[in-house]
Order: structure tokens, then sequence, then C-alpha cells
């Protein structure tokens, strides 16, 4: 029962993730509303996941995160506090997420590279929240017009572009990384099951 709730939650994230790409890319083709509703959706679709997983602390990111993009759609722009609020949102749901993961995997003795991904994972995560909050920080606000007005590049525009390069980069890494480890914990718990 406990790997079978395990295989069902790593779907739900893959479900997840997939919904929140559609929110990304929404606005251009459907509107605001539908990218505000399928960024809820994918923060109750991570909910779920987490109580499956019985992972209290990424159910209650997830239900914050549903209730802020409702109340507040506003809260979600690209500003420095919701930026941070943001990112820790979904550190909170995706590192205990994972920690939960991995209790599981061990249980069902799968290999060390599994369990390498989950932490790859998990790091390049920490990575790119961290980064993109970094770059965010009213110390770099701007920037960009004083180095237009300049004719060169400030040293704080440089910093701040190099947060942004490593949270890109992290970000590419950690989603890779996360839907190869959800695909092979949804797997290969889910063949334990059927044992």
């Amino acid at each position: 029962m406990i790997r079978e709730n395990a295989a069902s939650a790593a779907k739900w994230v893959l479900i997840a993730f997939a919904v929140q790409v559609a929110a990304a890319l929404s606005p251009k083709v459907f509107g605001e509303t539908a990218r505000l509703v399928l960024l809820a959706a994918s923060y109750l679709m991570n909910g779920w996941a987490a109580w499956r997983l019985r992972c209290l602390p990424a159910l209650g990111a997830a239900i914050i995160g549903c209730v802020l993009v409702l109340l507040l759609p506003d809260g979600t722009n690209p500003d420095w506090i919701g930026n941070m609020l943001v990112n820790l949102l979904f550190l909170l749901m995706y590192l205990p997420m994972q920690r939960g993961f991995d209790k599981k995997l061990r249980t069902a003795d799968v290999s060390e590279q599994t369990l390498r991904i989950g932490r790859t994972w998990s790091l390049a995560t920490l990575v790119q929240r961290g980064s993109s909050m970094m770059g965010f920080l009213p110390l770099f606000i701007g920037q960009a017009e004083i180095s237009t007005a300049q004719g060169q590049y400030t040293l704080l525009f440089r910093v701040q572009m190099l947060f942004e390069i490593a949270a890109l980069l992290a970000a590419i890494v950690s989603y890779i990384w996360m839907v190869r480890y959800l695909w092979r914990a949804k797997t290969l718990l889910k063949e334990q099951v059927e044992e």
C-alpha cells in the first residue's frame, strides 16, 4: 500500500509538472485566467502527491501556493518579494517530497544510481531556486538601465546575469533529472507492488 501510494504520488508530480509548463505557456494562447487556473491546479496536484506520500511540509507548501495564486494573482509577478515567495514554496514542496521518495525507494532496494538521480534533482533545484532569489534582490534593481546609460555593464549587472544564467542552467538540469527520477520511481515502485 505504501509503495502504491508512492508510485501514484510520482505520477501526480509528473502530471503537475506538465500542467505547470502549460501554465507558463498559456497566457499567450488562452489568457491570464487560464494561467492562474492551471497554476492553481498544478499546486493542488502536487498537494495530492504530497498527501499520498505523507509529506506534510510539501502538502502545506502546495496548499499555500494554491491559495496565494487564487487570492493574490499579482503576488506571483516577478518583483523580488513575489519571486522569493514562489521560490521558497517550490523548495518547501520539492525538497521534502524528494526525501520522501528516497525513503520509499530505499525500502524497495533500488540501485544507488536511482538515488543519485534524486539527489542531483534536489541539488539542482536548490541551486536554481537560490540563484533565482539572489538575482531578484533589491540590490540589482535598475542595473540594466544604469548599464545602458553608461554604455557598459556595471559590476552589479554582471553579478545579476551570473545568477540568472546559473538559475537557467540549474532549472534545465533540475527538471530533466526530476522527470527521470520520478519516472523511474513510478516504474520501480509499481513493479514492486505488482510483485
